[in-house]
């Protein structure tokens, strides 16, 4: 598990849990999870992982005399449940789910893509996001937390043309960890990426979500463009 050293009450986690797909299911984990103390503010189903399991995203809080791997033990008790990942949620970060997004991109339209931008870590549970200009190669915007990347780190996130995602050493962003991306075409030359240190990998249908929602804000970055002002601008 990753991101729990120095964790206090009041602390926001999150939980991916995979679970089996029936019924009954999801009233046994979130039993486990109340169990020990933990508080659910949501539940988001992420992806059928198959026929019989699907995966679910926890958004919860712990009381001040739980641990982490009570939490995680509480969860493995149960027949067909694994605990794919528990890590702590930044600090500040909202919930806000694809239809919201939608709907102010649509009343937005131009600057779309800034939305969008401002938007990804609450929706994906990510760090950070960056527009990246593939031709300048550089972050031409970016969320609060993105760092700046160089040459060698933007040729590393090929192909250019295709959503995909990919799973980056620490030598990719020196002092960063491992890193997990989403990367999303976004007009010309331009990419949209999304980034989670030390995980959890982006599922297929988080990639579809992202790139749905991309392709909303079309309309805003035509021949390369990009409507209004950075939200984090790249240092000169």
């Amino acid at each position: 598990m990753a991101g729990l050293a120095g964790w206090q009450t009041d602390t926001m986690f999150l939980l991916r849990i995979q679970m089996p797909d029936r019924s009954g299911a999801l009233g046994q984990v979130a039993t486990a999870i109340g169990s020990v103390g933990a508080d659910i503010h949501l539940i988001e189903v992420v992806d059928k992982a198959s026929s019989q399991t699907v995966i679910d995203d926890f958004l919860l809080q712990l009381s001040s005399d739980t641990l982490p791997e009570d939490l995680v033990s509480a969860c493995l008790q149960l027949e067909g449940v694994q605990v794919l990942w528990l890590s702590r949620y930044p600090d500040g970060y909202g919930i806000e789910s694809d239809v919201a997004i939608a709907s102010e991109i649509g009343d937005n339209r131009d600057r779309a893509l800034e939305v969008l931008l401002e938007r990804v870590p609450q929706v994906f549970h990510a760090q950070w996001a960056a527009v990246v200009g593939v031709q300048e190669q550089k972050i031409l915007m970016g969320t609060e937390n993105a760092p700046q990347l160089g040459a060698d780190q933007i040729a590393a996130l090929e192909p250019f043309t295709t959503e995909h995602f990919s799973e980056m050493s620490e030598a990719w962003l020196p002092g960063w960890g491992s890193v997990a991306l989403a990367v999303i075409p976004a007009g010309k030359d331009r990419l949209l990426v999304a980034a989670r240190h030390g995980g959890p990998d982006f599922l297929e249908s988080e990639l579809y979500r992202l790139h749905h929602l991309v392709r909303l804000t079309r309309g805003s970055v035509a021949d390369g463009g990009l409507a209004g002002p950075p939200t984090h601008p790249a240092d000169e």
